[in-house]
C-alpha cells in the first residue's frame, strides 16, 4: 500500500510546474527596493516601468487597496572590474500559519532569484529581471489553468 501511495504521489508531482501555488492572485502592489549603484532613477524607472507593463499585460490589476505585495529586489556588490548582482522576486502575503494558536503572519508565497556576474550590469540586470517576471507569469498561468 505504501508503495502505490509513494507511486501515486511521484506520479502526481510530475506535472506540478511549481512549488508556489498562484492561485487566485490578482491584484498586486509593486515594491521595488535597490541600492544598486549602477541603477540611477531613471533606470529604476526603467526597470518599474517593465515590471508594470508585463504585469498589467498578464492581467493583473495594480495598485488595488489590500493587494499583494509584489516585490522587487536588487542588490550589487562590486569585485574587480564586474558586479555581481542578486536579483529577487517575490510574492508577499498576509497569511494564517498553521500553529497552536493561529498567527496572523506577512510571508512569501512565491520567491524566485538570480546571481549573475557581469561587465554590463545594467543591461543584464534588464534581461535576468525580465525572465524572473515571466517565470511568475507562466507559474500563476499554470497554476489557474
Amino acid at each position: 500500500m505504501r508503495k502505490l501511495f509513494l507511486a501515486f504521489l511521484l506520479s502526481s508531482s510530475l506535472y506540478s510546474s511549481s512549488l508556489y501555488t498562484l492561485d487566485n492572485v490578482h491584484s498586486l502592489n509593486l515594491y521595488f527596493a535597490s541600492e544598486a549603484s549602477f541603477l540611477n532613477q531613471d533606470k529604476k524607472d526603467l526597470l518599474k516601468n517593465m515590471a508594470t507593463e508585463k504585469l498589467t499585460k498578464a492581467g493583473f490589476l495594480l495598485g488595488e487597496t489590500d493587494a499583494s505585495l509584489f516585490v522587487i529586489k536588487i542588490d550589487t556588490v562590486e569585485v574587480k572590474e564586474a558586479h555581481v548582482v542578486y536579483i529577487e522576486v517575490g510574492l508577499g502575503e498576509e497569511v494564517i500559519a498553521k500553529r497552536k494558536a493561529k498567527t496572523e503572519t506577512f510571508a512569501y508565497t512565491y520567491l524566485d532569484s538570480k546571481f549573475i556576474k557581469t561587465q554590463d550590469p545594467y543591461t543584464q540586470t534588464f534581461a535576468s529581471l525580465t525572465l524572473l517576471i515571466d517565470a511568475f507569469i507562466k507559474a500563476h498561468k499554470d497554476d489557474n489553468e
